[in-house]
């Protein structure tokens, strides 16, 4: 029981992490469907707990998405903003 909390906690804080900048979800280039801009800039993600699988960009390519913990070593468009990539520095 004690491990769950110490993983919940864990999960949380790696979750405040994210600057919700959506590059990671395509924001800069062709962004998935469920990539939701807020008025005051944030994005958002509308299946964020489903969101695992095979997905649609809005342009119509299928992609896998995957935690962001997968991809910290790949590039992608603005991935020099990541706010994961800064704090472990992997800037690429």
């Amino acid at each position: 029981m004690e491990y769950q909390i110490y993983q919940l906690e864990k999960e949380k804080k790696f979750e405040a992490t994210c600057l919700r900048c959506g590059n990671c979800c395509g924001a800069q280039d062709d962004p998935c469907m469920h990539l939701v801009i807020q008025p005051h800039g944030e994005y958002f993600c509308d299946i964020y707990d489903s969101r695992g699988g095979v997905q649609k960009t809005r342009s119509g390519k299928f992609f896998e998405c995957v935690s962001i913990r997968d991809i910290l070593h790949e590039d992608w468009s603005g991935n020099w903003n990541c706010a994961y990539k800064k704090q472990n520095n992997i800037i690429t």
